[in-house]
């Protein structure tokens, strides 16, 4: 049995990186998992491994979420789809870019909690974990990407309120960065990826994982509400001044 009596977990941008991570660790520690992603054939390969339920799905399309959803018994749902642009700074963003953000890093989160909510609340147990960032909580100088994970964060914030008595736990996971695929396709320069990740030891999709095991593993009269963590020598926060103008 899994933790705390959690039988089926949703884990959405399961084909790499920390969704990947958590389907593998959730399946070993006995959950039921769908993973759900967009690349068919990732998701096969996932499955081989693990015995997951493969679930291909564009996050982006609203009524497929919903259709897809609908009358799931969900446990615990991973909210960690998402995608990073404009790393090179905003204008050089494209209104597509901008707008794919958008609509994936917050608007589908907010669509797929709503879609299994409600069933936990009738259950009257449940977690969910929205994975967010450090970008979220700090400005760091990505103002879309950034605004999309302050949105969650403030999604987050705001429903834990509404969550009162319903026995449903809420966590919200805040990394830095973290050595995955997110930043092969966040840079359009290589040359700008290596400047961004290379000269200190980032974060492993291990690590979040772990966070995320810890906060479904207390007890239930227990809530982690906000987890941020991040590499040792990232240090978030600060202030930047220019004396030269």
């Amino acid at each position: 049995m899994a933790m705390n009596n959690y039988k089926t977990a949703l884990v959405t941008g399961a084909s790499s990186g920390v969704g990947a991570a958590c389907t593998r660790t959730m399946t070993e520690a006995g959950f039921k998992v769908i993973a759900l992603a967009r690349r068919e054939d990732r998701l096969a390969a996932l499955a081989a491994d693990t015995a997951c339920e493969p679930l291909v799905l564009d996050l982006k399309d609203t009524d497929a979420v919903y259709a897809a959803l609908k009358g799931r018994e969900i446990d615990v749902l991973v909210n960690n789809a998402g995608l990073g642009r404009g790393y090179e700074g905003f204008l050089k963003s494209s209104p597509e870019e901008i707008n794919e953000m958008i609509d994936l890093n917050l608007s589908a989160a907010i669509h797929v909690t709503h879609a299994v909510l409600g069933g936990m609340i009738e259950r009257g147990r449940g977690h969910m974990l929205h994975i967010g960032s450090i970008a979220g909580l700090y400005p760091l100088g990505f103002p879309v990407y950034g605004a999309t994970k302050g949105g969650i964060h403030s999604f987050a914030q705001h429903l834990r309120m509404e969550l009162k008595g319903s026995g449903v736990r809420q966590t919200e996971v805040c990394p830095g960065r973290i050595a995955t695929e997110f930043f092969d396709t966040a840079f359009k320069s290589e040359d700008d990826r290596k400047a961004f990740m290379d000269g200190f030891e980032a974060l492993k999709a291990e690590d979040i994982v772990g966070a995320i095991m810890y906060a479904i593993g207390t007890p239930q009269n227990v809530n982690v509400s906000l987890i941020e963590l991040t590499p040792t020598q990232q240090m978030p926060g600060g202030a930047i001044i220019d004396r030269n103008t």
